[in-house]
């Protein structure tokens, strides 16, 4: 029987709280602010309206007349914003999503060792092999994946709202939402980026792994000081005048990766809006840091510290 599915469905079902209810509970607080939002800007564009402060070609308009008198311009911006409210979305859940992983992988391997149970799955038809690619791929694949799920219905039901809001107004939402090219390209962008995110991930999840199989105890202080001591260390022996790494190289390609690979979702948004403010465009940014050989570079490294993290569990009894 082939158990592997199994132990993804087990690091599902012992951390539902985390991979799933966390970023639930993130979009039903980013709708219920939208919502409250959508009920502020009604009030307020009243009490305006009602003083005569909202005015088009200088004669007092209705909230609805906002919605009718629409130019091209105003629509292409509209959906600039759709395209961007969903990378912002994208990032919140990638900051939520950051956080979780980072404290799960902490604990994948150690908390196994702390409360004995690793005894107990190693007695059964379970590889160790087995069980640390199953913690890899959960953390690596599943969970980016479901948050981007999550992410992208939070999106949709956004939209939802702001065409009731504009229907209710007496406004097209099919031609100021639904038809804008951006609501079905962005889905798609956001599935091209999960590649590299995933790819960017690699390094931290191999380390934060490592970390979990090697430590007897307090595997976050080891997780954290020892890469900040190799950067300090790496200072201090280019003070010295000896061969050394670029601080650059070393705090940015190593060091940060290694910590803060889990949120690399954000690390691609930033690359993203870097290069659409410098003139280029989504594409052409997601293929430079497809090239980057830093990246490459840092995948090889968490793919062989998860092996070692193999390793070490295959060694390993309880603490």
């Amino acid at each position: 029987m082939n158990t592997f599915p199994w132990l993804l469905k087990r690091e599902y079902w012992e951390h539902r709280g985390g991979f799933f209810l966390a970023p639930l509970w993130t979009g039903i607080t980013l709708l219920a602010f939208t919502l409250l939002g959508l009920l502020a800007g009604e009030v307020s564009l009243n009490v305006r309206m009602s003083q005569g402060t909202v005015t088009i070609n200088g004669s007092p308009v209705s909230i609805g007349s906002l919605f009718t008198h629409t130019t091209p311009e105003q629509i292409q911006q509209a959906n600039h914003m759709i395209s961007a409210l969903l990378l912002g979305i994208d990032a919140l859940f990638g900051m939520v999503i950051g956080f979780v992983l980072f404290f799960y992988l902490l604990g994948a391997l150690y908390d196994d060792r702390r409360d004995r149970s690793v005894l107990f799955w190693k007695s059964m038809p379970v590889s160790d092999s087995a069980t640390v690619l199953s913690k890899a791929l959960t953390a690596i694949v599943m969970l980016p994946v479901l948050a981007a799920i999550l992410s992208l219905a939070t999106w949709l039901i956004m939209q939802i709202l702001f065409s009731v809001f504009v229907l209710f107004h007496g406004g097209n939402p099919l031609t100021l939402i639904w038809t804008q090219s951006s609501l079905f390209t962005a889905p798609l962008l956001l599935a091209a980026v999960l590649p590299i995110v995933m790819l960017w991930m690699l390094p931290t999840a191999g380390w934060l792994l490592l970390c979990s199989a090697a430590s007897r105890s307090t595997p976050f202080l080891w997780a954290v000081l020892i890469p900040i001591l190799l950067g300090i260390l790496n200072g201090w022996i280019g003070l010295l005048g000896l061969p050394h790494l670029p601080t650059d190289i070393m705090w940015s390609d190593i060091v940060k990766r290694m910590l803060l690979g889990t949120f690399g979702s954000l690390d691609v948004i930033n690359a993203m809006q870097a290069a659409q403010r410098a003139g280029g465009g989504f594409g052409a940014s997601l293929l430079a840091a497809y090239g980057q050989p830093a990246t490459w570079v840092a995948g090889i490294g968490g793919v062989a510290m998860t092996a070692g993290a193999t390793i070490l569990r295959r060694r390993s009894g309880d603490l």
